[in-house]
């Protein structure tokens, strides 16, 4: 479906600046045809089996064949996810919630209601202390840089080319576990009843209670990522139903062209839930030309070094108390 809509899979080639670029017209060949619509939504159809016959029971299955990454894993305990799937054209409310939760306790869980909520963007910063870039202290990404500045390998030094994002101050986990455990809080309960699904097929291969506490690890991510993929589903029916009533109405309005004023000073930002976590772009334009413009991604949160508190990033922390197969041969 991606290649259908995109072009190719993975690294989309159908977006423009306000939407896609993907003409609707029903009798053309080489546009979203009648055709091209029928042949996605036998996709959708098969998609909706396998996930709850097949994807769905595996995930219960690993985690009872493997309970030991139930104990392990255990990443930064700070979890931050943006709300998705816009209701509106503004950005302003959402099917999926977003929030921030701290040290693993879902009764701390801030929600994030739209994607211009300042609580999201005034938290967000990237340091370099610990990475190959110049200016290390905390930036905002609006005035961020990314100067190279490589001076070699030191293990309490610099060591990544990747910076460390920090929301107010304090590493987070972003993903999966993240997007499940903020729509848990929030009370969303399409969420909370596909995790007891799985629960309860874990539960009838084990005889034992899968507990909350016990999502703070390697597989709560795997599960995350099943609960998440099977609210998708659902979603995706919804959406290509909504999109057929609107070309019903005659509306193929795929994209809407930007406005922006030749002179003065602009800042945007957009916030995604990508599959491995929630992705923002800023940008600076002035005057008509973009003079910043910087990505804070899934895999900066989750991957970036020390911050400048010296903190670490939460791939170090979830791998402290993992078994190696060969203590001397460490990345084994």
């Amino acid at each position: 479906m991606v290649a259908l809509l995109g072009g190719k899979s993975p690294h989309i080639q159908n977006l423009a600046v306000g939407g896609v670029a993907n003409p609707i017209n029903l009798d053309s060949i080489g546009t979203l045809n009648l055709e091209r619509l029928m042949y996605i939504k036998s996709f959708i159809d098969k998609l909706s089996d396998f996930v709850e016959q097949v994807y769905k029971v595996d995930t219960a299955v690993i985690a009872a064949y493997y309970p030991e990454w139930l104990e392990r894993g255990k990443g930064a305990v700070n979890y931050l996810s943006a709300p998705e799937f816009p209701t509106d054209g503004k950005n302003g409310s959402f099917l999926f919630p977003g929030g921030y939760i701290t040290n693993a306790d879902l009764s701390t869980y801030r929600p994030i209601t739209s994607h211009s909520d300042e609580f999201l963007i005034k938290g967000i910063q990237e340091s370099a202390k610990h990475a190959w870039y110049k200016d290390e202290a905390p930036q905002a990404p609006w005035e961020g840089t990314t100067i190279p500045a490589y001076d070699g390998w030191s293990d309490d030094g610099k060591y990544s080319w990747v910076k460390s994002p920090t929301f107010y101050g304090k590493t987070v986990e972003v993903g999966p576990l993240a997007n499940m455990l903020c729509k848990l809080a929030a009370g969303r309960e399409t969420t909370q009843t596909k995790l007891n699904e799985i629960i309860a097929l874990y539960q009838k291969l084990t005889g034992k209670t899968l507990e909350m506490a016990q999502l703070h690890s390697t597989l709560g991510r795997i599960i995350g990522r099943t609960v998440h993929c099977c609210e998708l589903q659902n979603i995706l029916q919804d959406q290509y139903n909504a999109l057929i009533v609107n070309i019903g109405k005659g509306d193929y309005t795929t994209f809407v062209k930007p406005n922006i004023p030749a002179t003065g000073e602009f800042k945007g930002v957009g916030f995604l839930e990508a599959p491995r976590g929630m992705l923002s772009h800023w940008m600076v334009i002035k005057d008509g030309i973009i003079s910043n413009y910087q990505a804070v991604v899934p895999s900066t949160w989750n991957s970036g070094p020390r911050n400048f508190n010296d903190d670490v990033g939460p791939y170090e922390q979830s791998l402290v108390g993992t078994p190696i197969a060969d203590p001397i041969i460490e990345l084994s």
